[in-house]
């Protein structure tokens, strides 16, 4: 075959006089140039016109305008990527020359050509002519190449579109027939560049071997669902839930529909949610400033605590600790310090107790100390310990030098109210004995039947520890 005529290009002095597209194929009939005009809209390529020799090359049985009813494959029978089907020629790229490839229609005819394409501007837009030369029919089902492009249904076509989750069609060789938009938003692809291509080389090499598998078990049983993780344009990986069903093309062949759940952005959801729902058990059961449990919470602690003492027969000693002069921190040297002051409390007495106790936060600067394991007047002497440390040591920045005062009690057989009571007496005890005390509340007489071996040495109602300092804190 002679070479071809080159395209008209016009003079490059002075732009031709555009003439109608018809009259462009008409003279590209007549000097043996078959051609097609190509228009895009969205993700779709559509031929606008072709010219009688390419109708008759091509044995194009439809007449324009019409969706692309051909699979363009490169020189190596692999499926063009989107730019470079030529109907995606960019308005800015240079001229091309002519180039090999190959066109698949939907029988399975298959055919080498070449091509050349060049932008053209008509009343619907910006279109791509396109020339077609050597034009060879070759065999039409080579077993490297994929299934011609199916005939589906219109109605098939509107329902995948207008689904919110990702759904394709799949040919019966695993290739891509039909993607909607919220696949290529999910995958990062334009459909273009989809269709055509295998799905297994979607999935990530982990689900590649299952996904194989299920696609067979899905065409023989016609369902089913799997989760696997495809892949990404830009590499990423996303968990999907797919669920399958089966279709037919307008021949009566047999397609796999699959819908696509995105699960990556649910389990995000769920790590929200479930990091929303630990800040607000946080907040309910704990003091924010100073990380403690807090007073509704520490009053179900008391409660267990008491009922395990009991059930047990384990001693449990109960304490409640107010800082003193602390009124006159926060007047003297604003909230800031004061609660600055609370937190490093907090820290310091967590530091001596065991891992077994706990401390919470009653309010203000008042803290109730569960200890269980132990009496009253191992208690009494675990909080010396920690009023001889606290007085050694300042707290915030201010470094200002703190004492408490502390009241003991065990529950025996009263109530949690009751002993909070006696707790609370001991502490306004131990506050009217001159603060920096530690007093264990008197015990409640008791029935013969339930009253313990008390023969203890000390009197329990006496304050102790370490002499308080005069007045209010000051700085070291």
């Amino acid at each position: 075959m002679d070479a071809p005529q080159a395209l008209p290009d016009g003079d490059a002095g002075q732009p031709p006089r555009q003439p109608t597209l018809q009259a462009t194929l008409d003279g590209l009939d007549q000097l043996g140039i078959a051609a097609l005009v190509y228009r895009v809209e969205g993700d779709e390529n559509w031929v606008a016109g072709a010219n009688a020799l390419a109708c008759q090359q091509l044995a194009l049985d439809a007449r324009p305008p019409l969706a692309d009813p051909w699979q363009w494959l490169d020189d190596q029978h692999q499926p063009l990527a989107a730019d470079d089907h030529p109907a995606r020629r960019r308005a800015d790229s240079a001229p091309q020359g002519w180039r090999r490839c190959h066109l698949r229609d939907r029988h399975g005819s298959l055919r080498a050509l070449r091509l050349r394409c060049r932008q053209i501007e008509a009343d619907a837009g910006r279109q791509v002519l396109v020339a077609l030369d050597e034009i060879t029919p070759l065999d039409p089902h080579p077993a490297d190449l994929p299934a011609p492009t199916p005939r589906l249904p219109a109605s098939l076509h509107q329902w995948i579109g207008s689904l919110p989750i990702g759904a394709c069609v799949i040919d019966a060789k695993g290739y891509l027939r039909l993607v909607n938009p919220t696949l290529c938003t999910l995958l990062g692809y334009a459909a273009s560049e989809l269709l055509g291509r295998p799905y297994g080389e979607l999935l990530a090499p982990a689900s590649r071997e299952r996904g194989e598998r299920h696609h067979q078990a899905a065409l023989a049983d016609g369902g089913g669902q799997q989760r696997v993780e495809v892949v990404r344009r830009d590499g990423s990986l996303c968990s999907v839930q797919v669920a399958d069903s089966l279709v037919n093309d307008a021949d009566g062949q047999p397609l796999r529909l699959a819908c696509l759940v995105d699960l990556t952005a649910q389990r995000e959801q769920t790590r929200q949610l479930e990091a929303r729902n630990r800040r607000l058990e946080y907040l309910a059961t704990r003091d924010e400033m100073t990380g403690l449990h807090n007073r509704r919470y520490g009053q179900q602690l008391l409660e267990q605590a008491i009922r395990r003492s009991r059930r047990y027969g384990e001693p449990l000693a109960v304490a409640m600790l107010d800082l003193d002069h602390f009124k006159t921190v926060n007047d003297e040297h604003g909230h800031a310090v004061g609660d600055e002051v609370l937190r490093e409390f907090s820290d310091l007495v967590g530091t001596m107790l065991r891992q077994s106790d706990t401390l919470i936060r009653w309010g203000g600067e008042e803290f109730l100390l569960l200890l269980p394991g132990v009496d009253r007047f191992s208690a009494h002497a675990t909080l010396g310990r920690v009023l001889a440390r606290l007085v050694q040591q300042p707290l915030s920045a201010c470094e200002l030098q703190l004492s408490f005062s502390a009241g003991i009690a065990e529950p025996r057989q009263t109530s949690s109210h009751r002993l909070l009571e006696q707790v609370d007496t001991a502490l306004y005890q131990a506050k009217q004995a001159g603060r920096g005390c530690i007093t264990m509340a008197e015990e409640t007489p008791q029935p013969p039947a339930l009253r313990e071996d008390t023969a203890r040495p000390g009197n329990s109602a006496s304050p102790t520890g370490p002499a308080p300092p005069e007045g209010p804190a000051l700085p070291l």
